[in-house]
């Protein structure tokens, strides 16, 4: 099931990672915080170790009994990282793919490039933006049709006023 719907995702996706720089902070802060739960499970162990054990122990023989009766759950938490990271991917698809797509719209209208509307895909983050950007989208392009058009008026009117009049041509 897992590597149908890996299919199904890639399918839709060209690029594994939309934004890198964004999607790789964000797998570096998911895997911190799961390192951190392993070394706080262990420390636990440790304690119950030093704490409740009925004979009295050194901290090394705490350390090697706690993680001997940790390691079925360490092995489990190990196995569940690829399936950690390729949820957060698909996660941060969900904000990283619709900016990248603000991002190149804006780059055209910067370039003085029509643009075309946006758009997110169904499961999108940020679906208002891009239901307020078209509404800003649609204002700017009234206001630049509206300035090409007073300029060809402006031209016309200066192409008119170089003309000479019939009164002038009949002298």
């Amino acid at each position: 099931a897992l590597l149908i719907g890996l299919e199904a995702v890639m399918s839709k996706r060209h690029h594994f990672l939309i934004d890198p720089k964004v999607q790789w902070a964000i797998i570096r802060r998911m895997m911190m915080h799961w390192s951190l739960t392993v070394l706080a499970l262990l420390a636990i162990g440790i304690g119950v170790q030093l704490t409740y054990a009925s004979e009295s122990r050194t901290f090394m023989e705490a350390m090697k009994n706690s993680f001997t009766a940790q390691l079925p759950l360490l092995c489990v938490m190990l196995m569940l990282v690829p399936v950690y990271v390729w949820d957060v991917v698909k996660l941060s698809h969900r904000f990283a793919g619709p900016m990248l797509r603000l991002r190149r719209i804006l780059k055209d209208l910067g370039d003085g490039r029509r643009a075309s509307h946006l758009r997110f895909r169904p499961n999108d983050f940020w679906q208002e933006t891009a239901i307020d950007f078209n509404h800003f989208y649609e204002q700017h392009l009234a206001l630049k049709d509206r300035c090409e058009h007073l300029q060809s008026e402006l031209s016309a009117a200066r192409a008119d006023a170089d003309k000479p009049s019939n009164a002038e041509l009949s002298v």
